[in-house]
């Protein structure tokens, strides 16, 4: 039984409100960069590091680390993969290693902002609610150019089971393959990053922000 929390939502980009003592922080940018992070810690990846720039990104590059970027949805040149979780399971079932290198246009500028952070997705609502049991926290759907749709439905549905009412999982995939994001990303040839991602709770683990990386809950 999910005991009831104390909980408050906004919006990205920011300016945030200001965190209150004992406050967790969840961010969520549901396509792609929290199921991209999902994705990676559930696949046994060690470590998710948040880059700002090409510089930084291509420095952490090495025979146990790739590095993952994208722009307006698109794979940067030269990284070894995308902001795509489909992308990332091809490449990891190839040749497994230990860190991911991630650099994205919404999540990572936000995430790198705050102290800590919990990165919750659609796939690993159930986990982050249960994480978040009796504790306060301050959830933060972080949207971007294409809309905030998919983000604020994932946040609403985790409010939802905080509350102790639980959003029918059709309504909460319908936020998704229904919003502007997802449109675009099928536009530019990441459907199946859409589908992949309209799945609710398929991952039970909680990756945690640190104010450096990014790791699985008690790691």
């Amino acid at each position: 039984m999910i005991r009831l929390a104390k909980y408050r939502i906004a919006t990205g980009p920011g300016p945030f409100p200001e965190l209150l003592d004992d406050e967790v922080i969840v961010l969520i940018d549901t396509l792609r960069a929290s199921s991209t992070i999902v994705t990676a810690i559930s696949l046994g990846i060690e470590t998710v590091v948040p880059v700002l720039d090409d510089e930084q990104a291509f420095s952490l590059k090495g025979d146990s680390t790739v590095i993952s970027g994208e722009a307006c949805g698109v794979k940067i040149a030269g990284y070894d993969i995308g902001n795509s979780p489909v992308e990332l399971i091809k490449t990891y079932r190839q040749s497994p290693f230990l860190n991911l290198v991630l650099k994205t246009s919404n999540f990572i500028p936000i995430l790198v902002s705050l102290p800590r952070a919990v990165v919750c997705s659609t796939l690993n609502l159930a986990a982050v609610a249960r994480f978040l049991d009796g504790k306060d926290c301050l959830i933060l759907a972080s949207g971007g150019r294409r809309g905030i749709a998919e983000d604020l439905g994932t946040a609403l549905a985790l409010a939802g089971i905080l509350s102790g009412v639980h959003m029918d999982t059709g309504c909460i995939k319908s936020f998704i393959k229904e919003s502007s994001a997802a449109q675009h990303l099928c536009g530019i040839g990441y459907a199946q990053d859409v589908e992949f991602i309209a799945r609710v709770s398929v991952f039970d683990i909680v990756p945690v922000y640190d104010g450096a990386v990014i790791r699985k809950a008690g790691m």
